[in-house]
């Protein structure tokens, strides 16, 4: 066992601050590495308060309620995360905001999970920094903190603000805390507590790479998807994407039917109407902004196509409810 196992620690102090309709598996993936630490440990070196604006039950996404205390009433913390979710509304609140740049002139480290990174930048707390949150919200973050440097990593520290992506990420971030406080082999006790074969590095993308995404390994085809994704807005043509990944239009229109069982065309326009579902539903652009983002040179060819895949029309999707204020 690693020395830093025995070592004493002082106590780390975390506040987990639940915004209505939060992600029930960011919250735990926040708070059980924190528990398992302290079983493995055979003491509290961690303890943690559930916070939120009103106190009282706060209902997660899937319904469980979970008790908080107000903000007022939850004392002093090392760390303050702000635990989001995928609701289909963002949530902004004076008191919250007010209370978040209080804690960061005190220096007290401030982190998000998944769409806390939202409240994060309606505090102004993202301003100059890098960050990131769930790959789905990303444009969300971008259009409502324009002065950050938003990527897509798992998770980002920069400075005493740290952001990560949620679900899963939320384990990385903190198994990183606990190992730069007790050391590798404490952290890898405590990942293979939950079956954690390995800790992903902040580095890491969040999205799962093409092959698991498409169930297939072709190169060929993997290398045609990739180019789709990468160019949405100016959409190639199939000769085009053929020769970038050298074989023939018609040898890719073969690989296409065989592999997706559908043609390359095909595959193009559901990549682009994903993109547009996904923009609809978590950002403030407008139908046409999202049309011409999407490679569509109307919003009324947009709004055929999209209805062709998903049998409603894009106005049906407007779940955005408008940036922070």
């Amino acid at each position: 066992m690693d020395e830093s196992v025995s070592r004493i620690q002082p106590l780390l102090v975390v506040g987990v601050i639940l915004i209505p309709d939060f992600s029930l598996m960011s919250f735990s993936s926040l708070t059980e590495p924190l528990r398992g630490a302290n079983r493995i440990a055979g003491e509290q070196r961690y303890s943690w308060t559930n916070l939120s604006v009103d106190g009282g039950s706060i209902r997660s996404s899937t319904g469980l309620a979970v008790p908080t205390v107000t903000l007022d009433e939850g004392g002093e913390f090392d760390i303050l995360v702000v635990c989001g979710g995928h609701s289909d509304e963002t949530y902004g609140n004076r008191e919250l905001r007010e209370y978040l740049r209080r804690m960061d002139r005190r220096k007290v480290r401030i982190g998000s999970v998944s769409t806390g990174s939202l409240v994060l930048a309606d505090a102004g707390l993202l301003d100059g920094r890098r960050c990131t949150t769930h790959w789905g919200y990303i444009d969300a973050l971008r259009a409502s903190c324009p002065r950050a440097e938003v990527c897509d990593e798992l998770y980002v520290v920069d400075g005493r603000i740290f952001t990560c992506a949620g679900g899963l990420a939320a384990m990385d971030a903190v198994l990183d805390i606990i190992r730069d406080r007790q050391g590798s082999d404490f952290s890898s006790m405590v990942a293979e507590n939950f079956i954690c074969g390995s800790t992903r590095r902040p580095e890491d993308r969040q999205r799962m790479a093409l092959r698991h995404r498409l169930d297939i390994a072709h190169p060929t085809v993997i290398g045609a998807v990739a180019l789709m994704e990468q160019f949405i807005e100016m959409p190639l043509r199939l000769p085009k994407i053929a020769s970038r990944i050298g074989v023939s239009s018609r040898q890719l229109e073969r690989l296409f039917m065989r592999h997706l069982h559908c043609s390359p065309a095909q595959h193009y326009v559901r990549i682009r109407l994903d993109e547009g579902r996904r923009l609809l539903r978590n950002t403030s652009m407008s139908v046409l902004e999202i049309a011409i983002h999407c490679g569509f040179n109307s919003t009324s060819h947009f709004s055929r196509a999209y209805r062709q895949r998903f049998g409603s029309l894009p106005s049906a999707d407007r779940t955005w409810k408008g940036v922070l204020r």
